[in-house]
């Protein structure tokens, strides 16, 4: 079902925590609205007190409908367009009493977490409803905790490949651009032919309907949908091309060359890699030469909540890493950046963990870069294949401050192969890692 409410990343921008002003206001109230049965919304007494006693009532045109038999003496006016004017109108009527509509939970990718980080939570009043999502399950009988929701609102729909894995069920919320049709598209080539999907439309309104399709059902091309909707997918087949465990295939990257060829770093030294990093939810990463992307995106598919800078000057390489980042559906939290480290990374923002797998002559710039912008108790791993390269990690581990702790490894790895139909290893190259770990009090 459609939020009110477009990607809300952009609209955070718009006042930032440096520049937006204080609210010195009355609190805002907000209130949800549920899809239950009949005319309107079920609202407790508390959320029609604050529709009662508000000078303004703001809400999409659906919503305001929605509430038209409850007593007001405010004017009731539709959300700005664009959205973004939000934060503007709030501020210019702060001194008077305002409610803002919401679909179901306005805490649940609604409404809400953007007007926290916009006003502040503690000028917010919340009047929770049933989401659509709830009511979505409730009409179908399935149990929902087991579920995992999913927003395209807003978002590229190739999104969609960086969370799907088979036997799991998932709750989209979608727009115009990621329609039922499309997700089975993305569904169908992500190798989940066999997947269901329902779609539940304009759930407690006069047109609710729910209908059930197969992904390769014709008939997502041809019908149509209400604009309110909420898919359910049920998701099945052999997932070939998504990995479900850390440790991407070699093979299944594009680099231009042979499978498994080509300018990445190869799976069992990514994880390594990735191993040392140990990056967590919310942190902020560079990925320095990022060549066709391997580390950068096998970092951003397993820590959705964290966000990757893959830093590239190759052109050719640029446009793998891009191709891959679509492939992989890691499109909301991994950014490429066409630079020349250290210099592209001046407008980054300072990170927690960094890679250096390239670094264009530039070793020992990079590495003061990373370092100086390093956050306390972040991490640093740099890699070397060359004995020039591993010299030049030798001469600047042995000139790190106390502080800065030093850790080595060399991973040599071998991969079978055949010679006259007899089994050989075959090994690769090894590869040295320099790890440095900034002290908190650095």
């Amino acid at each position: 079902m459609k939020s009110t409410i477009p990607s809300q990343a952009p609209l955070a921008s718009n006042m930032s925590s440096t520049s937006q002003p204080k609210w010195i206001g009355c609190p805002i109230n907000i209130i949800g609205l549920g899809v239950g049965a009949g005319t309107g919304p079920a609202l407790g007494e508390s959320a029609q007190a604050a529709l009662h006693n508000a000078d303004w009532v703001v809400g999409a045109e659906h919503q305001l409908e929605k509430v038209s038999g409850y007593q007001t003496k405010g004017e009731k006016i539709p959300y700005p367009s664009p959205f973004s004017g939000l934060a503007e109108w709030l501020f210019k009527h702060q001194q008077q009493r305002i409610v803002l509509l919401a679909s179901g939970d306005p805490l649940y990718y609604g409404l809400g977490d953007w007007l926290g980080r916009t006003v502040g939570r503690e000028q917010l009043v919340f009047h929770a409803n049933i989401s659509s999502i709830q009511a979505a399950f409730h009409q179908l009988g399935l149990p929902w905790q087991s579920s995992e929701t999913i927003t395209l609102h807003g978002r590229p729909l190739a999104s969609l490949r960086a969370r799907v894995q088979p036997g799991k069920l998932y709750a989209v919320l979608t727009d115009q651009h990621s329609h039922p049709a499309a997700i089975a598209h993305e569904l169908i080539d992500c190798q989940f032919e066999q997947s269901l999907l329902w779609v539940c439309e304009d759930l407690g309104g006069k047109a609710q309907q729910i209908r059930s399709f197969h992904v390769d059902d014709p008939k997502l091309t041809s019908e149509t949908f209400h604009p309110l909707h909420v898919t359910i997918i049920q998701c099945q087949g052999s997932g070939g091309l998504l990995p479900t465990f850390p440790g991407i295939e070699d093979a299944l990257f594009e680099t231009g060359k042979a499978p498994g060829k080509g300018l990445i770093t190869k799976k069992e030294v990514r994880l390594a890699i990735l191993s040392q990093l140990a990056p967590k939810a919310g942190d902020i990463g560079w990925d320095i030469g990022a060549g066709c992307g391997s580390v950068a995106i096998e970092w951003a598919r397993w820590n959705p909540n964290g966000t990757v800078f893959a830093v590239e000057n190759n052109a050719e390489r640029l446009s793998y890493c891009s191709a891959n980042q679509t492939t992989f559906g890691v499109v909301n939290n991994l950014h490429i950046i066409d630079g020349t480290a250290p210099d592209a990374c001046d407008s980054l923002p300072d990170p927690d963990a960094v890679f250096i797998g390239g670094s264009g002559g530039q070793l020992e710039q990079i590495l003061n870069t990373a370092l100086s912008r390093l956050k306390p108790a972040g991490k640093v791993v740099a890699s070397a294949v060359t004995e020039t390269t591993k010299a030049t990690l030798i001469q600047f581990a042995e000139q790190t401050p106390a502080s800065v702790s030093v850790e080595w490894s060399q991973i040599a790895l071998s991969r079978g192969d055949s010679i006259a139909g007899q089994l050989v290893m075959r090994p690769q190259l090894p590869v040295t890692l320099l790890t440095l770990t900034k002290g908190v009090e650095s």
